[in-house]
């Protein structure tokens, strides 16, 4: 399976699983798809409409305050490590007319819905090492 394959399956399962089983994903990983598909979608000059950049920047904001509050290892190291899935992403990217980039516009329009940031808000009700849990399996 290709990367952006499993990419798209983890935000599907990610988007469409309830509460309970969301609170089972990794943290970390729901961070981590969030920045990369974002990061795609700058690279490729396609800015979300207002209501969704905001949520957004909710989601990252509160992801990285759990992510701060509950790591196991250093949080900081962490968090800026998502940057070399980003550029590996954007690197792989090919062009903004591909079917990865559709796959991150599809995403990102999945993952800034208002329920899906109520689930993350859920999610993130109950602390645990942000890395534990699955990210697509």
């Amino acid at each position: 399976m290709t990367k952006n394959i499993i990419a798209a399956w983890v935000t599907a399962a990610l988007v469409l699983i309830p509460a309970v089983a969301q609170a089972q994903a990794s943290v970390s990983c729901m961070y981590m798809l969030l920045r990369v598909y974002h990061a795609e979608l700058d690279y490729c000059r396609v800015a979300l409409p207002q209501d969704r950049e905001a949520r957004y920047q909710r989601m990252r904001r509160n992801m990285e305050r759990f992510i701060r509050a509950n790591a196991k290892v250093d949080p900081e190291k962490l968090i800026a490590g998502i940057d070399n899935n980003i550029k590996r992403a954007i690197d792989s990217l090919g062009s903004c007319q591909s079917d990865d980039f559709k796959l991150a516009r599809q995403a990102m329009d999945q993952l800034t819905e208002l329920s899906n940031e109520q689930l993350v808000f859920d999610t993130l009700k109950y602390p645990r090492d942000p890395q534990s849990g699955s990210c697509g399996s």
